[in-house]
C-alpha cells in the first residue's frame, strides 16, 4: 500500500509539474516569460488552487460525471489539433522545420499560424453537432442515438481543411532555410 501511495504521488508531481509548465508556456504565447522558481511555484499553486476549487464547486457526487465529460472535452480539443499536425507534418512540410525560426515570434511560422488555426476551428465547429456529453448532446448525435461521431468527423475535416489552406505555404524557401540550418536529410 506504501508504494502505491509513493508511485501515486510520484505521478501526481510529475503531472502538476508539467501542466504548471503548460500553463507557463500558454502566458509566454501572448507576454515573455522567464519561468523562474518563484513563477514555476506560483504556477503549481494556481493549478492546485483550481482543482481544489473545482473539487467543491463539482461536489463528490458528481465528480465522476464531471471527470468523465473532462476527459471527452480534452479529446474534443485535442482531436483537430492532431490532425493539423500530423498532416503538417507528413503530407504538408515531410518533416522538414527550420528548428531555429519555431523560437523567433516573427519567424516565418510567426506567433499563431493562422492556416492551422482556421483548419482547428473549421474542424471544432464541424464537431460540435456530434458531440455527446452529459449537459450537450448534439443535433446530429441525437438523431443518430446519442452515438458520439464528432471524432471522426473532426479528424477529416480538420486534416482536409489544412491541407486545403497549406497550398499557399512557400515550402521552397522553408526546405533552402532548413538546407541552410543543417536540419535537412534526405531519406
Amino acid at each position: 500500500m506504501i508504494l502505491l501511495l509513493a508511485g501515486l504521488l510520484i505521478v501526481m508531481s510529475v503531472n502538476a509539474y508539467g501542466g504548471s509548465l503548460t500553463l507557463i508556456s500558454m502566458l509566454d504565447s501572448f507576454k515573455s516569460v522567464k519561468p523562474t522558481k518563484k513563477l514555476r511555484i506560483a504556477a503549481l499553486l494556481v493549478m492546485g488552487i483550481s482543482v481544489w476549487g473545482i473539487a467543491q464547486f463539482v461536489g463528490e457526487a458528481r465528480f465522476n460525471t464531471f471527470y468523465g465529460n473532462a476527459l471527452v472535452f480534452l479529446a474534443y480539443l485535442f482531436t483537430p489539433w492532431t490532425a493539423v499536425n500530423l498532416v503538417d507534418y507528413f503530407f504538408v512540410r515531410k518533416g522538414v522545420y527550420v528548428i531555429g525560426e519555431i523560437f523567433k515570434k516573427d519567424g516565418i511560422y510567426g506567433r499563431w499560424g493562422w492556416r492551422g488555426n482556421t483548419a482547428y476551428l473549421i474542424g471544432f465547429a464541424t464537431m460540435i453537432p456530434f458531440f455527446v456529453t452529459t449537459p450537450y448532446v448534439g443535433p446530429i448525435a441525437k438523431s443518430l442515438g446519442s452515438v458520439d461521431y464528432s471524432l471522426f468527423v473532426g479528424l477529416p475535416v480538420s486534416a482536409i481543411a489544412y491541407l486545403i489552406l497549406a497550398r499557399g505555404l512557400d515550402l521552397k524557401k522553408e526546405a533552402a532555410m532548413a538546407a541552410a540550418e543543417g536540419n535537412l536529410t534526405k531519406h
